[in-house]
């Protein structure tokens, strides 16, 4: 289970940057119809099962990256500006100030070369063996409650009341719930946000960051290093990560990534 509180994402902030990229980056904000989740449950097969559950959550990942990757590019587009001191359009200053709030960089300057670095760590993609593995771990192959009945496939929590679903194993005295998400790719999403921008997940920032200075590829077994306080099962988890990235060899999902 999760030990870290969820992160509450502004409406206000999501849609203004949705409409501020939109119009740069149609083609790659285009989103993936919306199809229901297979029945994982009745998928006896356990090999069948697997492939299936890829097959449906690889998509989504891979949208979820390629919207990650367009404030990306908006970004390095304006921090490259911002360097040879060139004037900002309003647009592309509110571009910043959107992307500051949303990955929670709010404390100092949002053009500061510190913002603008800070940014740089955080709007970044994910692995998809990464994505894929604490998905099947997370939502027990799509089979878990919190997947069937609320969208989310990562296990993620919420801490006002009614927000969620209340775990059935909650302990006496806990008010955290399981986030619902209207599709399962919002779960995709909020987690790739909550690993972009939690200080809980500081590590696998600079995990990522160093993999890229070095030009290195970015590989889920590698930033799994970084996911220490995402359960409270530790280093275990971690190793179980590995393991299911290996066994069912994860690592194929990451070449049919386009690169950054």
């Amino acid at each position: 289970m999760r030990n870290w509180k969820a992160i509450s994402i502004i409406p206000t902030t999501a849609f203004l940057l949705t409409l501020l990229l939109w119009v740069a980056h149609q083609e790659e904000s285009m989103t993936t119809k919306v199809t229901p989740a297979p029945d994982f449950g009745a998928i006896k097969d356990v090999k069948v099962k697997k492939e299936k559950f890829f097959s449906y959550v690889v998509p989504l990942v891979h949208q979820s990256n390629r919207e990650i990757r367009s404030e990306r590019a908006a970004l390095l587009k304006i921090t490259d500006k911002v360097n040879d001191q060139q004037t900002l359009s309003k647009r592309e200053k509110e571009t910043i100030e959107a992307l500051a709030r949303k990955y929670r960089v709010t404390n100092i300057d949002p053009f500061s070369e510190e913002a603008l670095a800070l940014l740089e760590r955080r709007i970044d993609i994910v692995p998809p063996s990464l994505a894929l593995a604490q998905a099947a771990n997370e939502s027990a192959w799509g089979t878990a409650r919190f997947a069937v009945k609320g969208n989310n496939y990562f296990g993620l929590w919420c801490w006002s009341s009614d927000c969620g679903l209340v775990p059935n194993e909650r302990a006496e005295g806990k008010k955290h719930e399981v986030s619902t998400f209207n599709a399962p790719v919002d779960s995709v999403k909020y987690y790739m946000l909550t690993l972009n921008s939690h200080p809980a997940y500081k590590k696998l920032r600079e995990l990522r960051s160093q993999a890229r200075a070095n030009n290195k590829p970015l590989t889920g077994t590698l930033l799994s290093d970084g996911l220490l306080s995402y359960s409270e099962r530790g280093t275990a988890y971690i190793k179980e990560l590995r393991a299911m990235i290996r066994i069912n060899n994860l690592s194929r999902f990451n070449q049919t990534t386009p690169a950054p």
